[in-house]
């Protein structure tokens, strides 16, 4: 599965890439909204990654965005953050996420929330 993987903390990137890429799949990283947005253009992902905190925009704004344009069914959406607000959760669900991961984490609970969402795009997918 190809994922795309978006914030501006390249240690983080790095390691859950590298998770990732020890999972089989191929991920893409990029630092920016901007960036995010040009490659949700140019290619297709089974899967989209996304920090809260964004350089170059509010990452509320750019979720929705995305899930204006994307379903959940064609994207489906991980949220990571290092803030532990409550709010913050409940506003990145309301703006599209399908699910939320709080860093620093266990990387078998990202595994987990990943089989869990690549596994009901596949199944949609299959249906189509």
């Amino acid at each position: 599965m190809k994922i795309l993987l978006v914030t501006e903390e390249q240690l983080l990137a790095d390691l859950i890439a590298f998770r990732l890429e020890l999972l089989g799949h191929a991920v893409e990283t990029r630092g920016s909204a901007e960036q995010m947005f040009r490659s949700l253009q140019d290619n297709e992902y089974s899967l989209l990654i996304m920090d809260t905190q964004l350089p170059d925009g509010n990452s509320r704004d750019s979720l929705s965005k995305v899930r204006g344009r994307w379903s959940k069914e064609k994207l489906p959406i991980l949220m990571i953050s290092m803030d532990q607000s409550l709010e913050l959760v409940e506003i990145a669900f309301r703006c599209g996420a399908d699910d939320y991961l709080l860093a620093p984490f266990d990387p078998q609970t990202m595994q987990t929330k990943l089989d869990k969402l690549l596994s009901g795009r596949s199944l949609v997918a299959c249906h189509s």
